[in-house]
């Protein structure tokens, strides 16, 4: 099929258009970032750091199940669990057996070992302890099997 002249310089336009501008809901969040300044960040950078705590606390006692690298300046942890199974078996299991939902390192392009991203940027301090505590004691029940 050949494509019209007057076409293809529209479908051009639209293509400059869209790579060189942000998407109008990006530019409302944008301002609406500035305009909250930093001191939005300051009032809720308390819970996260208690909930990144509270998380590596927990998954100190994991040594031997998995390694759990440092996360510094992210909300989520990249888990390498020592097991044989896959990471969305394991996740599939997570979330039937003990109620915590982790997301499979397959998403991310990680294909060789399990590895699954624990994310905690949005979680209140109370939740993450359930959370972690639910993931933790998964991870501990699989690897034993």
């Amino acid at each position: 099929m050949v494509i019209p002249a007057h076409l293809y310089d529209a479908v051009r336009k639209i293509q400059d258009t869209v790579l060189i501008c942000p998407a109008v809901v990006s530019q409302f969040a944008a301002v609406g970032a500035l305009a909250a300044g930093r001191a939005y960040c300051d009032r809720h950078r308390g819970a996260i750091e208690r909930v990144r705590a509270t998380l590596l606390g927990e998954f100190g006692s994991l040594r031997d199940v998995c390694h759990v690298p440092p996360a510094d300046g992210a909300f989520y942890f990249f888990i390498t669990v020592n097991s044989k199974l896959g990471a969305m078996e394991l996740v599939e299991r997570l979330v039937h057996e003990h109620g915590v939902a982790v997301i499979p390192g397959t998403t991310f392009g990680v294909e060789d070992k399990c590895v699954v991203r624990v994310s905690y940027g949005a979680l209140q301090p109370d939740t993450a302890i359930e959370g972690v505590g639910r993931l933790v004691r998964g991870l501990r029940a699989i690897a034993r099997r």
